[in-house]
């Protein structure tokens, strides 16, 4: 299955240093203590940004047509104490660092941008995926000033150790891994702009609780950031994987508002009242594979957004993205089911079609949610009916291959998943959140309606069968149909009600 790929974009992104950013106090995290005390997320980010950049040009050097650049800018090292602005935040990075570390350090965190890592593709220069601007409405600064050095921009490698050894002496692990994972929405984001946590000092150390230090746990990142990377720059596989938190395979089209409509009345009033952290949880504790995605799309603003898109159904699949990470985004990558000769289920249906490449049937299906029911194999395209007794056609994840520009291809198998056993974020700040009472949204079916409609037509797009006249007349499917020509997928419109009134009973009693 062919994947285009970023490789570069026009602009960087443009950071800024705000109060109102979310996480401005670090929550900590289960089983370690006097770690990641303060808050350096910004600081953070903007290193990683570096390191992804610098990676990214040393990967690139050898590809024919390009010439890569790596420069600092407006002599970055150069940040004497006396021309600071005096509201500057000043970040410590040690008295023992050397010229070029420093160096490197003033060029990331100088206002207006410090470095720049391009490529000259075609005579047309290109900014590196994760290339950043630090604004000037806030000053962040190297306590104590910076000797100017004539030293270049360090390598990846480098630059990985000075931030190695920053963490190591701030304690960050926690934070770090936060910050990696916020900076590689970064090519997502393109050309925008995000607000990040002030960064805060911490005022004291306590005795460390992890069995090894920060910097080893850093330096560990090196082996898997190519593959960190190449997730990255899947800018629409980074999107589906916080559309799969709300995908669950087991329901159909036409429930999928009966799915989705409780979890919206508990994460709509956390994101209404600014509750990041409780978020978290909630998207932690549904998938938590995927929960360090979540924290990171909290940092860079992208959470909110994407849980609005989702509620409207605007929602995004990427079946190399659910492989790489192990995660389930449609119904077409489930293993198929049986059938006794006569009928086969409609989701079958839609796998067969789409794995033997019918006509029309080349491409997977935008909407995830199977279809319910079953169609008869004799009114099924031949290929369906050739496949239907194998029960063994399904999608599964082999390996990844590089088409290179001589003609070779280049195989990549992988990494094998293990099973998650990730921390969640600590419960030092407690929260109680509730569904909105009385939430007139529980009843609504637009969701439903948006499904159904979406998967049928992609299964039927040729024509319906005669005996689905019914199906086809419904008004969710049929749009131009009138109420009365209309038959109720899910049941009886009386059995309908009384649900409703339950639910409405259950409601008025939570208090």
């Amino acid at each position: 299955m062919a994947l285009d790929i970023l490789l570069a974009i026009p602009n960087p992104l443009t950071v800024e240093i705000s109060k109102s950013a979310p996480l401005q106090e670090w929550p900590g995290v289960d089983g370690i203590s006097n770690h990641d005390e303060g808050n350096y997320i910004s600081v953070l980010f903007l290193a990683w940004a570096y390191i992804l950049s610098a990676r990214w040009a040393e990967s690139l050097e050898h590809a024919s047509g390009h010439q890569c650049s790596s420069k600092f800018t407006h002599k970055a090292g150069q940040l004497a104490t006396g021309t600071r602005h005096r509201d500057t935040i000043e970040i410590d990075i040690g008295h023992d660092v050397e010229a070029a570390e420093a160096a490197w350090w003033g060029a990331i965190l100088r206002s207006g941008g410090g470095w720049e890592i391009t490529t000259d593709y075609k005579k047309k220069i290109y900014c590196s995926p994760w290339s950043v601007i630090l604004s000037n409405k806030v000053n962040v600064g190297i306590a104590g000033g910076c000797p100017i050095s004539k030293v270049g921009p360090p390598s990846s490698g480098a630059a990985l150790e000075y931030l190695a050894r920053f963490c190591s002496r701030h304690r960050l692990y926690g934070q770090c891994s936060v910050a990696l994972v916020a900076a590689l929405y970064i090519p997502l984001l393109s050309g925008d702009s995000i607000s990040l946590p002030v960064p805060k000092s911490a005022l004291h150390y306590g005795p460390s609780s992890l069995s090894q230090k920060s910097s080893n746990l850093v330096k560990e990142y090196s082996e898997y950031l190519s593959r960190y990377m190449m997730l990255s720059c899947n800018a629409w596989g980074m999107r589906s994987l916080l559309s799969s938190t709300f995908f669950n395979g087991e329901i159909e089209c036409n429930l999928v508002s009966a799915w989705l409509n409780p979890i919206f009345a508990i994460t709509n009033p956390l994101v209404q009242g600014e509750k990041p952290l409780t978020l978290a949880k909630v998207l932690a504790y549904r998938q938590p594979r995927l929960a360090s995605l979540w924290l990171g799309a909290i940092v860079v603003g992208l959470a909110n957004p994407t849980i609005r898109n989702i509620r409207i159904g605007l929602t995004a699949t990427d079946f190399n993205a659910a492989a790489w990470t192990g995660t389930h985004q449609s119904f077409i990558t489930v293993e198929p089911g049986t059938n006794d000769g006569q009928m086969i289920r409609r989701e079958d249906e839609c796998r067969l079609l789409f794995i033997t490449a019918c006509d029309g049937y080349t491409r997977p299906p935008i909407h995830p949610w199977k279809p319910f029911g079953e169609t008869r194999l004799l009114d099924t395209e031949i290929a369906v009916q050739q496949h239907a007794a194998c029960r063994c056609h399904c999608l599964k994840y082999k390996t990844w291959n590089w088409n290179l520009a001589n003609g070779e291809t280049l195989e990549d198998s992988g990494i094998s998943l293990m099973e998650f056993r990730g921390e969640f974020l600590t419960k030092k700040h407690k929260e109680n959140y509730y569904p909105i009472q009385n939430d007139s949204n529980l009843f609504s079916q637009v969701a439903s309606e948006a499904a159904t409609r979406g998967i049928f037509g992609w299964l039927r797009s040729t024509g319906y069968p005669a005996n689905e006249k019914p199906l086809y007349r419904h008004s969710w499917i049929d749009i131009e149909s009138s109420d009365d020509d209309g038959d109720d997928i899910n049941s009886d419109s009386g059995q309908e009600d009384g649900c409703q009134s339950f639910v409405s009973q259950w409601l008025s009693r939570v208090n």
